[in-house]
């Protein structure tokens, strides 16, 4: 396609430069018969107009030269200010999406922060109540071993005061014996009990 166009635009400037040529000859011809009559008006007047053709062709020679790097430096420029603009598009979009995540990110920061003050409350209220059950255990502890300590004291009080009692009442029953036996009754009765040890056989001692 781009060919095809080329082509007719070649087609036309030769159509164009043999047109002025052609305009050129007549004018020429028409200059010199002229000249041959001796009349100068219309040498003048086709000056200028051949002035004016020659800057024509001049301005559609130059346009034609000039148009195309023209035309590129406009779509060049074009195309780079598309580029920019889709680079500046697509910045603000990539801007846009890490704002959403940022925002996305800040949002599941509150959420973890929520959850973790929730999981320091709740350990808070289960270190409490382990708290709570640790002195309970050990106020039940201190007070069994102190019931313990407490029942053990008594049996050996009691013990203790059975055996103060028990060794009073031997040494007063034998204060009370010596004062109602007398001497002879004494040696009565240890000779009772030294007969009664030689009856014993010798073989049961």
């Amino acid at each position: 396609m781009k060919i095809i166009r080329g082509n007719k635009r070649l087609c036309f400037l030769l159509v164009s430069v043999l047109v002025f040529a052609l305009v050129g000859g007549l004018a020429l011809n028409a200059l010199a018969a002229e000249e041959r009559k001796g009349t100068s008006s219309f040498k003048k007047t086709w000056m200028k107009v051949w002035e004016v053709l020659n800057f024509l062709i001049l301005a559609f020679f130059v346009f034609k030269l000039v148009r195309e790097p023209v035309k590129n430096f406009f779509q060049g420029r074009t195309e780079m200010f598309r580029q920019k603009i889709a680079e500046a598009e697509g910045a603000s979009i990539e801007a846009e999406r890490e704002l959403k995540e940022v925002e996305s990110r800040f949002e599941m920061l509150d959420e973890e922060i929520q959850r973790l003050q929730q999981t320091i409350t709740g350990q808070g209220e289960r270190r409490r109540d382990k708290i709570i059950s640790d002195a309970e255990q050990t106020a039940e502890y201190m007070l069994e071993k102190a019931k313990i300590e407490s029942d053990m004291m008594m049996r050996e009080a009691k013990i203790r005061l059975r055996q103060e009692v028990t060794n009073e009442a031997v040494r007063l029953a034998e204060e009370s014996i010596k004062k109602e036996i007398g001497k002879k009754d004494q040696e009565r009765l240890v000779d009772e009990y030294l007969q009664d040890l030689q009856q014993v056989p010798i073989s049961s001692v």
